[in-house]
């Protein structure tokens, strides 16, 4: 097993404290390269020595098979894998891909569940994760226990931990010193507020670092160096790949799209020594550790403290001859975010986002600003009738205090072209709860109807009843309730809904054969049929019965006749006739519709004139 240092042995020893004074969530802060992954395979070895299970969750490969090895050789035990491409195994420790186990929801029995960068685990599938395990303690661990969507981590975590500084973890050694290269041209390109670039403005801000400065600047501080370059977005990355590349330096790109067998051989690359920079997008910033890398260059710019220290502790790692690390930012991060050893506040309590960014919402109760999850927003379809028509409610519980608010998309409050958000509470929702099995999108004519103008109530009722009929009748695949929906919509008393029956029944029975009762009745669902049926007198239903059985029978006729012998003897014969009494004495000998299948197998001119012949005998 490994030897822990000083900091690390009593981060193990403040989280087994906080577990037996009943804190079952706990979640460790340690900056980068401070050896988290020792950290929770030491705790984890504490669990599997008495025979209890670890499950290990990961949002990326690097980071589960990195965890798998620190493990395998903390534990003495190979952990098993889950994740697609893996086979399954029933080892003690599993260590697992967290978009597998939101697809698969296959929960292997443990006692102690381990998030690492735990950052992410205010999102949804960490949340179902997490409600699966209500008996196991919860170990998270991070160098940034922050996020920029106004989410904090305190809904998800009881307490937090935190652990010596980078500041003091250079100054032990631990990391390695670094010298920080800044620039002081600022972007043209506004800085948003509260949150992060969005990918529109990073496209834009792009043209601020250009491939060919990105290269200069590289030459003149980091020249020979083994390096690492975060770009502004796939296309920029490749820019500089290419530029670094006609300037006979060995630099290769990777991003999320990279495939995984290509992606593991470049960073294998990288960290032999082949490729001697490495340009990404959004990818090395968790889970890749290259102690030897010597310096990072910043060629984005952010607003996010998390993902800046992120990247800059890529290179802070400490290697046998590397005497200092080189952090090239071109950007103005160094300035609004802070250098890596300055003293930092974390917090479980979320942070309040930019009131101005796209898609975020302000509690009525606190006042936070937060973007509300996709996953964690409820939704229910209301009818609003003050305004006739179908509204969505959405409600989501407030990140900061945990209140509900609910809100509504405004047409009266359009930002280029599209509906903005309007808070409202309960009293204001004068609406209409819209069960799930109605369907809104049936209702136009209902609708048209709730908006019209009435000179009196004889005149609306009198309107309101012809247009639910016509409802019924128009629209064969409403559901009784929906029928009863409608008529509650209008207002109407329940009389209406028999009244619409007893119409569509009374049309049903002027029908004169099989073929129109399956035009007036087919597309019903059943409880209209039923109903219908109900109201028909012993005689009628008798007639309908026998209807449907000649109708079979004929069925049964026209499929003899169908057959390929058939079809081409009376195409025969159709096409020897030479006037209309001819064809007059086919028409009265073979079955008409088979007729008319055969007709298809002749020539056009020859069809075009036995058609006139039919039109001609129905007239007669």
């Amino acid at each position: 097993m490994f030897s822990l240092r000083d900091y690390q042995q009593d981060l193990v020893a403040q989280t087994f404290a906080a577990w037996d004074q009943g804190t079952r969530k706990v979640l460790l802060q340690l900056s980068t390269g401070g050896g988290k992954t020792v950290i929770f395979a030491a705790i984890a070895h504490e669990f599997t020595s008495s025979g209890l299970g670890v499950l290990v969750v990961a949002h990326r490969e690097e980071l589960i098979l990195q965890a798998a090895d620190k493990l395998a050789q903390t534990t003495n035990i190979e952990p098993g894998i889950i994740k697609a491409g893996y086979k399954p195994s029933d080892s003690l420790i599993q260590v697992a891909s967290i978009q597998t186990l939101a697809r698969r929801k296959n929960y292997s029995d443990a006692k102690l569940v381990i998030v690492d960068e735990a950052h992410h685990a205010s999102a949804a599938s960490y949340r179902n994760l997490l409600d699966a395990y209500p008996y196991a303690l919860i170990l998270g661990v991070t160098a940034t226990p922050r996020r920029e969507d106004g989410y904090g981590l305190r809904d998800i975590f009881d307490r937090l931990i935190c652990s010596i500084s980078t500041k003091e973890l250079i100054a032990e050694g631990y990391l390695t010193e670094y010298k920080l290269i800044a620039g002081f041209k600022y972007s043209k390109h506004k800085v948003p507020q509260k949150r992060d670039f969005t990918k529109k403005e990073l496209e834009e801000v792009a043209s601020d670092y250009k491939p060919e400065e990105v290269l200069k600047q590289w030459q003149n501080f980091c020249n020979g160096r083994k390096t690492m370059i975060f770009a502004v977005n796939v296309v920029h990355s490749k820019a500089i790949t290419a530029m670094f590349v006609r300037a006979n330096i060995p630099c290769e790109h990777i991003d999320g799209e990279t495939p995984q067998s290509e992606r593991a051989d470049i960073l294998e690359r990288f960290r032999t020594g082949q490729t001697q920079i490495i340009s990404n997008c959004a990818i090395l910033t968790e889970g890749f550790d290259c102690p030897d890398s010597q310096a990072v260059v910043i060629a984005r710019p952010t607003t996010s403290v998390t993902l800046w220290l992120q990247m800059i502790g890529r290179v802070l790692r400490p290697s046998p001859g590397k005497e200092y690390a080189i952090i090239l930012d071109m950007t103005d991060n160094w300035y609004r975010l802070g250098r890596p050893c300055d003293p930092r506040n974390w917090s479980l309590d979320p942070v309040s986002c930019d009131p101005d960014a796209q898609g975020v919402r302000c509690c009525p109760h606190c006042h936070h600003v937060f973007k509300p999850m996709p996953a964690l927003i409820r939704s229910q379809q209301y009818f609003n009738s003050q305004l006739a028509e179908f509204v969505t409610v959405y409600e989501v519980d407030c990140a900061n205090c945990g209140k509900s608010f609910k809100w509504v998309l405004s047409e009266l409050n359009l930002m280029n072209g599209q509906k903005m958000p309007t808070i409202v509470s309960p009293q204001d929702i004068e609406f209409l709860e819209v069960p799930p099995t109605i369907r809104p999108s049936l209702f136009g004519p209902i609708i048209k109807a709730k908006k019209r103008k009435f000179k009196n109530n004889q005149q609306q009722t009198d309107f309101y009843l012809k247009t639910v009929i016509n409802f019924l009748l128009n629209c064969p695949e409403i559901t009784l309730e929906e029928l009863r929906y409608a008529a509650n919509l209008l207002n109407c008393q329940l009389w209406i809904v028999g009244h619409s029956i007893n119409h569509l029944t009374h049309t049903l029975r002027a029908a004169e054969s099989w073929e129109e009762v399956i035009k007036i009745m087919s597309a019903r669902p059943q409880d209209i049929k039923q109903l219908i049926w109900k109201k028909l007198s012993l005689e009628e239903q008798n007639r309908f019965n026998q209807m449907k059985q000649r109708y079979k029978q004929q069925q049964q006729e026209l499929q003899e006749w169908l057959s390929e012998d058939n079809l081409v003897t009376m195409a025969s014969d159709l096409e020897a006739c030479e006037n209309l009494e001819m064809f007059a004495s086919l028409w009265q000998i073979y079955n008409k519709q088979a007729l008319q299948v055969a007709l298809e197998r002749l020539h056009a001119s020859s069809r075009h004139q036995i058609l006139a012949w039919i039109q001609e005998l129905n007239n007669s």
